[in-house]
C-alpha cells in the first residue's frame, strides 16, 4: 500500500517517521510534525495518505468472485503517488 499515514510508522511519538523527518530536517522549513505530515500528503494526487479501509476494501475485492480471472498483478493503493 501507499503511505499509511495515520499508522503507527509514521505517528509514534518518539521514533515515528514524521519525528524521525523532523528531526533530520526532511522538510526543509518545517517548523512542526504538521508541516511535515502535510509535505507528504501533497505528494500524493489524491491529497490524503492511504487508510486502513483502503486496504481493506482491496483484500475484499482479491476475496471476492469479481477477481477471479486476475493472475499475477501488481495493485497500488497510493492514491496516485508513484516512487521517484
Amino acid at each position: 500500500p501507499g503511505n499509511l499515514l495515520e499508522s503507527p510508522l509514521w505517528t509514534d511519538p518518539e521514533r515515528g517517521l514524521f519525528v524521525q523527518y523532523f528531526k533530520a530536517n526532511k522538510v526543509p522549513g518545517a517548523k512542526n510534525l504538521e508541516e511535515v505530515r502535510q509535505f507528504y500528503i501533497n505528494q500524493v494526487p489524491l491529497r490524503r495518505g492511504c487508510r486502513y479501509e483502503d486496504i481493506g476494501h482491496l483484500v475484499s475485492f482479491l476475496a471476492s468472485s469479481a477477481s477471479s480471472y486476475m493472475t499475477g498483478q501488481a495493485i497500488n493503493v497510493t492514491g496516485g503517488q508513484e516512487m521517484r
